[in-house]
């Protein structure tokens, strides 16, 4: 088990042993505090590409990020057959193949995960799909929660039986592009095995970099507030995907944050970091002040 104040990688032979981060990313609101521990330091980013024997690191809540201009990573490989790739929300959803073959047009992970990432209004490749025996059909997962976890991939022969999803996000700041890749199994999301950023109070606590929080980085702009402080905070997803709220096991105190992401045991005791501020005028990066611009009759 990592501690906090270790990075997630031996310092011998400088070979990744274990993920920067393992959870489950629910919302953008979650991408965001990923990102923001990662820009502290508080997580480590991946600065080169992965070798092939780093890839056996790649399993149900593993979380990568990184920053194209400090790794040089232009296109994410992991060696995994996927599926064509969808939009929900400000995500990309893949889903994981038996093999490369028709339907999938050949793709492995070599193309980039966020060549057509959607923040950017670029079509997705739409390929035709029939509904297989799905697991969350035999999980009995309501639909609304199936669209959070899958999103439109639901209708594949090709999917591997309890194979990975992999969900992907991209934010440009100062034209520096930043990336997180995810990947998880749907019952481990399902059995609370995997936990979000925004369930673990050293997380959660975070304040993103109001930089992270400009609505023109988003197809999907998040709901963003400015505080009494001045301060613009996320204050929850755009109306039309807003995920219900989850309940997850309390952690156990002093729980390692580089592995937090696994459900402690049941005899653990709660901390939980909890206030809700007062709520104010809405954010509007494109307006001085946050104010809302109004328009003139004419």
């Amino acid at each position: 088990m990592s501690s906090p104040s270790n990075t997630a990688q031996s310092n011998s032979s400088g070979a990744w042993t274990e993920p920067p981060w393992c959870g489950w990313i629910e919302t953008t609101g979650d991408a965001l505090l990923i990102l923001e521990a990662a820009r502290r330091g508080i997580i480590p980013r991946v600065t080169r590409r992965l070798v092939d024997s780093e890839r056996k690191m790649i399993t149900s809540g593993s979380v990568f990020v990184f920053d194209e201009d400090e790794s040089g990573i232009k296109r994410w490989t992991d060696g995994f057959f996927w599926s064509p790739s969808r939009i929900l929300g400000n995500f990309l959803l893949y889903r994981e193949t038996d093999k490369r073959g028709a339907g999938h047009r050949g793709l492995r992970s070599e193309p980039s995960d966020y060549s057509d990432s959607p923040q950017h209004g670029v079509k997705v490749e739409d390929a035709s799909l029939s509904r297989p025996k799905s697991e969350v059909t035999r999980m009995g997962i309501d639909k609304h929660r199936e669209r959070t976890l899958v999103g439109s991939l639901t209708n594949s022969y090709k999917f591997k039986p309890d194979g990975l999803m992999k969900k992907t996000f991209s934010l440009t700041i100062g034209g520096v592009s930043q990336h997180l890749i995810s990947y998880y199994k749907i019952e481990d999301v399902e059995q609370g095995r995997l936990r979000p950023p925004s369930s673990i109070p050293e997380l959660a606590a975070l304040d993103i970099s109001p930089e992270y929080l400009d609505k023109t980085h988003f197809r999907n702009p998040p709901k963003v507030e400015i505080g009494l402080d001045g301060i613009p905070r996320y204050r929850g997803e755009a109306d039309e995907i807003d995920l219900s709220p989850r309940l997850y096991p309390p952690l156990s105190t002093g729980v390692p944050l580089l592995t937090e992401g696994r459900v402690p045991s049941p005899s653990s005791e709660a901390g939980s970091a909890g206030g809700a501020g007062k709520r104010t005028k809405r954010f509007d990066p494109y307006t001085p002040g946050g104010t809302k611009r109004t328009r003139k009759p004419k």
